[in-house]
């Protein structure tokens, strides 16, 4: 059983925690001051404050701020800003929609288990079974399955957290600049033919390939989403499911705000799903050489960013 194993553990840690409680209560506490004597203290500060002269310091705002040690000035010149260009809602739905379809097929390459060699069966775009899948393998002592989910969670997060050091004040709707979308989209175009080559040279037989296709939807997932303030979620449609039952449910009642997002929504969804329908038949033809199709892909996204920026 799991939880025995345990035992020794958790009573080290209760003898401990008990330790540390009868420390702290048997510390010497500091001896409250006496009203009087804190009146007086009071009147002592009060007087030394009054006594205090106002300082006569002028501060010349208009001249320039030249930091200790010496060095150039900054100026408004010297200071330039990369070119941004503002896209609309209907390009942003239409990127999104070639990205969901892109997560779709990655999901359904690496979910399929024709890449594997003993047929693992992981979900790259997604980690909500990773998160569950990881518990019941340290609850049944499995610990290879949980290490393996384990392995999936970080390596998504981990995309997420590149998108974000790449670009981490971003404009909603707004892309281009060398500094913003373009790396991270090369980033994980390199990643899925790391991908790629990994799954041919292993035979399926290292894993490896679906922990750097996950960290690329962490990369393109984060990347649609802040940019978009939310509006396309390219991976994970879990919460994209929810939101198209409930704005359904809304419209149906009456209330068509979130008309628009519900369309959006659905042709997201379904983007998505079209691209696991396609990959199955891609990657029994193709097999690893597979993956080198979102290669292409995010190479295509880092590129057109750059000739905006142009």
């Amino acid at each position: 059983m799991f939880y025995p194993k345990f035992a020794p553990l958790i009573a080290a840690l209760l003898l401990f925690f008990g330790d540390l409680v009868a420390v702290s209560a048997s510390s010497p506490v500091a001896p409250r001051k006496s009203p009087a004597r804190r009146r007086s203290t009071i009147s002592t500060r009060r007087t030394l404050h009054s006594s205090k002269l106002k300082s006569t310091r002028s501060i010349n705002s208009g001249a320039p701020f030249i930091a200790r040690g010496g060095g150039p000035v900054a100026t408004s010149a010297s200071i330039t800003a990369s070119k941004t260009i503002s896209i609309s809602t209907q390009t942003a739905v239409l990127c999104g929609c070639a990205l969901a379809f892109n997560s779709g097929f990655i999901n359904g390459a690496c979910l399929s288990g024709i890449l594997s060699s003993d047929s693992t069966k992981q979900a790259a775009a997604a980690v909500t079974g990773a998160w569950t899948n990881s518990a019941l393998g340290v609850a049944s002592g499995n610990y290879d399955q949980a290490k393996f989910n384990a392995k999936c969670l970080g390596s998504y997060f981990s995309g997420s957290l590149v998108a974000s050091l790449i670009n981490p004040n971003p404009v909603p709707f707004e892309v281009g600049g060398a500094d913003k979308v373009s790396p991270a989209f090369l980033i994980g175009s390199l990643l899925m033919y790391a991908s790629s080559s990994v799954a041919k040279k292993s035979g399926g037989s290292d894993t490896s390939f679906i922990y750097l296709a996950a960290v690329a939807c962490g990369i393109q997932n984060s990347i649609t989403s802040v940019l978009t303030q939310n509006l396309v979620r390219s991976a994970h449609f879990s919460g994209i499911t929810s939101d198209i039952g409930t704005f359904l449910g809304q419209a149906l009642r009456g209330n068509k705000q979130n008309v628009e997002k519900l369309r959006v929504f659905t042709l997201l969804a379904a983007s998505f799903w079209i691209g696991g329908l396609v990959s199955f038949s891609a990657t029994t033809t193709y097999a690893s050489s597979t993956l080198l199709f979102s290669s292409a892909l995010f190479l295509a996204f880092a590129i057109g960013g750059l000739v905006v920026a142009c």
